[in-house]
């Protein structure tokens, strides 16, 4: 199969996406790190709910409105959704760009692994839950994750697992990848 189906997909697609979404949280984001950054405060935490709330935008916008629709086209639905991921995340990745060297802060904090892993686990959720509620679902996953992150105590095994989105997320995104490999036929 060739890119040319999906490079012709790209304008519809782009158009057909919600991006109301990840303009508000980006907005939204940004106006809170400049306020956290003027008031002295440190502005790793609002970095932490920055990839939290972009990857729950990212993953958001595998809503497809017209997926019964196109379920006849020739090009499959893995393809289809990794369009719409491209289309949302490469903007998202500008905005924690901007979002990283606008903080000023401390150079772990200002990593997109932790934004591509919460985004990552969310998408392989939404692609293995069934249809009906798979996004909403996959959405959920990085705010859920970022507050079971925080509120989980100790230095257990349950603490480290629920903070591996932060320090090992190039494990996340692998294990994430492989799932989805695994359900590119659902």
């Amino acid at each position: 199969m060739t890119v040319a189906p999906l490079r012709q997909a790209a304008l519809p697609t782009a158009r057909a996406i919600r991006w109301v979404p990840l303009v508000g949280v980006s907005a939204l984001v940004l106006l809170v790190l400049l306020v956290a950054r003027t008031s002295q405060r440190p502005v790793d935490l609002v970095l932490a709910v920055a990839s939290a709330a972009l990857a729950c935008a990212v993953v958001g916008a595998l809503h497809d409105p017209a997926a019964l629709l196109l379920a006849a086209a020739p090009v499959s639905v893995m393809r289809r959704r990794l369009l719409r991921l491209t289309l949302v995340l490469l903007p998202a990745l500008v905005v924690w760009g901007v979002l990283a060297s606008v903080s000023h802060a401390s150079p772990g904090a200002t990593s997109p692994g932790p934004l591509l892993a919460l985004a990552a686990a969310g998408v392989a959720v939404a692609v293995w839950t069934p249809a009906e509620p798979g996004v909403l679902v996959g959405a959920s996953v990085p705010v859920v994750w970022f507050a079971l992150d925080m509120t989980v105590p100790g230095s257990g095994l349950l603490s480290d697992a629920a903070g591996w989105w932060r320090t090992a997320p190039q494990a996340v995104v692998a294990v994430a990848l492989v799932a989805l490999l695994a359900g590119r036929r659902r």
